[in-house]
């Protein structure tokens, strides 16, 4: 049997705040940062919370986006975040590299490779940078909790890659909420 696109969409949001209840991942009056790179992902996080916000009017919700600075990466996805917020009437805040650090990422690997660092993929530094920008994206917009959209896809790469890293007492960490281990980090959900 298929369900039509209102049904699937209910089903969605009802599992959804099935688990936001089950792991008690927001307050009422909180305001929720979501991350929205312009993917299918998180552009559908965008779309869930935001039903699921109308009917708590307490609660806030400001999509923030990263802009790297890697040429001809992310324009496209900016366009659809900033259409899918609109749309959604919902704040949205871009940072970028270049804002944050001084430098967009195209020029931060132009300069690792001069330097001669190859330690590290490009795609190491990238992520981190990443976290660290939206956590700044997040402070910046006041908000309680950071909602990033993962799958399980992207979950069951994280285990594989923290066991063949030797890593596995990071699995044991791995939660849909994270703790608040420091003031000036966003709780992430």
């Amino acid at each position: 049997m298929r369900l039509c696109r209102r049904c699937f969409a209910k089903s969605i949001e009802d599992k959804t705040r099935a688990t936001i209840a089950k792991y008690q991942m927001f307050s009422f009056d909180d305001r929720i940062a979501v991350a929205v790179s312009g993917g299918k992902d998180s552009v559908s996080l965008l779309h869930v919370l935001a039903r699921i916000e109308r009917r708590y009017p307490r609660a806030q919700l400001v999509a923030v986006t990263v802009d790297e600075g890697i040429r001809g990466y992310r324009d496209e996805a900016l366009k659809i975040a900033a259409g899918n917020c609109k749309t959604l009437g919902v704040e949205h805040q871009i940072v970028s590299f270049k804002e944050l650090f001084g430098y967009t990422f195209d020029q931060m690997v132009s300069r690792l490779r001069r330097k001669g660092d190859g330690k590290l993929t490009s795609c190491a530094y990238c992520g981190v940078l990443r976290r660290k920008a939206l956590n700044l994206a997040a402070r910046k917009v006041e908000a309680d909790k950071l909602a990033t959209a993962h799958t399980l896809d992207d979950e069951t790469q994280t285990i594989l890659l923290n066991i063949f890293h030797g890593d596995v007492l990071r699995i044991a960490k791995e939660k849909p909420v994270t703790n608040v281990v420091h003031s000036k980090l966003v709780q992430r959900i």
